[in-house]
């Protein structure tokens, strides 16, 4: 535990030097966030000695077959992210409603005699989103559990969680005046990907499918204007992948025109739980690459911490100095 604060207390300075050896920028945009991921990248091949500790410290903490199946591990690679790149996560910070945009408030006239306003639900649905802001840049962060990897690179276990929770957005203001079924989640109509795609079919025959569409682009535009860095949690390694907001909105309108159908887009767009929307890793990255859209991919292999022998046996020394200082004071 003294070693534990004592690691996050440094983390900063760990990233810091790293930038500074690599003579690279500290991450405060899109552009040198991928450098610094792939400057990190390169350090754990390399053996760099702050890449080792900030390695190490996320096996520990986020990766191992020990801790990753805790639902905590979300909150703490938030607070380890932050702490390397030098800023807090902003949940942390007392939150208003964004304005909206004209195009959004457009919508507030399907309201007429409703005691709510799509303008207000998704100004609260926007809110909510990013888990950090560096300067005038906003991320969105997703841990999932990912393929388990031992210590040699092979796959100890293949199981993989690919469904991603991106918060909520109102299927009420979504779906208001283009179906009549009144809709709820689990078993009413918006519970998984089979009624989805059942209900869209009934929109597409009434004639509502071009007008599904159209609140698509501008509500996604509107609420996920964040990048999304989804992060697996595989063991001795972590498959990171930073998926711009243009590409998000790109690849769910893609989705719903040809030479996809229906049941593609909602192998991707797949269930509301809570009013909370569930999509899939996966078949969104299906339509990215078919649609050579940008995304940017990256791979931390953690093993090399464990491989670098001098360092493992200075951090053995350390836990065993803290031990006799804990025992001396016994």
């Amino acid at each position: 535990m003294v070693l534990d604060k004592a690691l996050f207390k440094k983390l900063n300075t760990f990233s810091k030097n790293l930038c500074e050896f690599y003579n690279i920028e500290e991450p405060k945009n899109r552009d040198t966030l991928c450098t610094y991921l792939n400057t990190l990248e390169n350090g754990l091949e390399l053996g760099e000695i702050n890449s080792l500790f900030i390695g190490m410290t996320l096996y520990e903490f986020i990766t191992s077959k020990e801790v990753r199946d805790r639902h905590t591990t979300a909150r703490i690679f938030e607070d380890i992210f932050g702490k390397l790149i030098g800023v807090v996560p902003t949940d942390t910070e007392n939150r208003t409603n964004p304005e909206t945009s004209e195009v959004i408030r457009n919508y507030d006239s399907l309201c007429e005699g409703l005691s709510w306003k799509i303008s207000t639900d998704l100004s609260s649905n926007k809110r909510e989103k990013a888990d950090h802001k560096i300067d005038n840049y906003k991320l969105s962060i997703k841990t999932l559990k990912g393929k388990l990897y031992d210590i040699n690179g092979n796959i100890e276990d293949n199981s993989f969680n690919g469904e991603i929770n991106i918060g909520s957005l109102s299927h009420r203001a979504l779906f208001l005046g283009i179906t009549d079924r009144p809709l709820t989640d689990r078993r009413g109509g918006l519970g998984s990907a089979t009624q989805m795609t059942q209900l869209l079919n009934e929109i597409k025959e009434d004639g509502n499918f071009d007008e599904f569409k159209r609140r698509i682009n501008d509500f996604v535009s509107y609420v996920y204007e964040d990048d999304i860095l989804i992060v697996f949690k595989s063991g001795y390694k972590m498959d990171i992948t930073l998926i711009p907001s243009e590409t998000f909105v790109k690849a769910i309108n893609c989705a719903l025109n040809v030479p996809y159908e229906i049941s593609d887009f909602t192998k991707i767009w797949s269930r509301w739980e809570n009013n909370n929307l569930r999509i899939n890793y996966l078949p969104l990255m299906k339509v990215i690459t078919e649609q050579n859209l940008k995304y940017h991919k990256f791979v931390l292999d953690l093993e090399n911490v464990y491989k670098e022998e001098q360092f493992i046996k200075n951090i053995k020394i350390i836990y065993d100095l803290i031990d006799e200082k804990i025992e001396d004071l016994l």
